[in-house]
């Protein structure tokens, strides 16, 4: 039920259809995000994602959302690193009504002053508010020291001191060039018939002359390994470790995500039962996987009592040394395998799940993945394919990274991660 149509002004059409869906998801992706951004302009595109909803010549703010509101809708956005995304979900039969808000925002963002004075307010207390989330900000911190002189390592949010001299013109500049038709992809979910859609798509978007832009060279980047303290008046310590994952495109993803399965992706992890269910040291803990365009990150994360700090460190040393030592069972290699395809199943009930995946299989690999080829390479999975993946991730404790967000003994976290 896949298609794909390439518009002579550059726009990608991607469309899948589910005839069962009473709904249908629709989304305009951007190749650009925080990654194609420098020091001194990193916050523009989260910005320019803001400035979207304040209204075109034919809508105000107020019009974009009471329209979509009226329809019971949804309408959203969000910047990432490596894309940006503006989106809605609306009934079959408001198809019509959301590509025409959809190509208003994009085609005539009106960029007012006053609306840009306003969002810099809006955005300063967005940056606090993660600022004052210490399970949120302990990200930004990690990946800033990791990714150190990369543009990995800046937030999406952006520096206040960049957000207080955004003006309208450099604003607007920044949009042309990123946000440009050889860059965008529109995707539908949901009961939509593929030629219907991409007739509507080209009469509402023919405005939009061909439009090429330079993004800048993309480096990849160099991780920076070592124990990085930031001393903060918290109840809890927050602790993230992190080291080398492998790339979206790297078929070694699929062995690393049931790495992340077995270790501490689910409340049945060896980190989970030891860490939490056993000696009851954490609240929660779990390992993540980041994966970019061409590099990644595998990691742990959880927060403790100043008093227990030692100790859970402790044990996530002893369980990254022992999976290396040791490596995975014949069983638990199973276990994940089931695991990830049934979280794999239970995400394609959303009609938006589904418009995201068809857009990063377009960004990525500019192609469709099936489901059935996806869930083939995890059944091929063999435990030296995770075990060999773990051998190489974690390499030696001098290349795992650790940053301490609260209170802890210096010296003695130091001299544990070390020794």
């Amino acid at each position: 039920m896949y298609r794909k149509t390439l518009l002579d002004n550059g726009i990608t059409v991607v469309t899948e259809s589910i005839p069962y869906f009473s709904s249908i998801s629709i989304g305009l992706w951007w190749r650009t995000g925080s990654r194609y951004e420098n020091e001194s302009n990193n916050g523009i595109s989260h910005f320019i994602e803001h400035m979207l909803f304040k209204g075109t010549h034919r809508r105000t703010a107020y019009d974009i959302a009471r329209e979509i509101d009226a329809r019971g809708g949804i309408i959203n956005a969000f910047t990432g690193k490596e894309y940006s995304c503006l989106y809605v979900k609306v009934l079959r039969k408001d198809m019509d009504m959301a590509i025409d808000i959809l190509s208003d925002m994009y085609q005539d963002p009106l960029f007012m002053d006053e609306d840009i004075e306003r969002e810099r307010y809006v955005i300063a207390q967005e940056i606090k508010m993660v600022e004052d989330s210490p399970e949120e900000y302990i990200y930004d911190i990690f990946n800033a020291y990791y990714f150190k002189g990369h543009p990995l390592g800046m937030t999406i949010l952006g520096k206040q001191e960049n957000i207080e001299r955004f003006e309208r013109q450099m604003l607007l500049e920044h949009y042309r060039s990123n946000y440009t038709t050889k860059r965008l992809i529109i995707t539908a979910t949901g009961r939509v018939d593929h030629n219907t859609f991409v007739e509507k798509i080209k009469k509402s978007f023919e405005g939009c002359p061909l439009m090429d832009g330079e993004n800048g060279e993309i480096t990849v980047p160099t991780p920076k390994k070592a124990i990085n303290f930031f001393e903060r008046d918290l109840e809890n310590t927050y602790l993230c470790i992190g080291t080398k994952g492998v790339s979206q495109v790297d078929e070694r993803r699929y062995p690393l995500y049931i790495l992340n399965a077995i270790m501490g992706g689910s409340t049945s992890s060896h980190l989970f039962q030891e860490v939490r269910e056993k000696r009851g040291l954490v609240y929660n803990i779990y390992s993540y996987v980041n994966c970019y365009m061409d590099s990644g990150t595998f990691g742990i994360s959880t927060s403790t009592s100043e008093e227990s700090v030692l100790e859970v460190i402790g044990l996530l040393k002893d369980e990254i040394l022992r999976i290396k030592r040791e490596g995975i069972t014949d069983n638990e290699l199973q276990f994940s395998k089931d695991h990830i395809k049934g979280n794999l199943f239970m995400s394609l009930e959303s009609s938006e799940a589904r418009m995201g995946r068809l857009a990063k299989n377009e960004i990525y690999f500019g192609d469709y993945i099936p489901l059935k080829d996806t869930l083939r390479e995890i059944d091929r999975i063999e435990r030296k394919d995770v075990n060999e993946l773990a051998e190489m991730i974690l390499d030696d404790m001098e290349n795992i990274s650790l940053t301490v967000l609260g209170k802890a003994d210096v010296k003695a976290v130091e001299g544990l991660w070390k020794s």
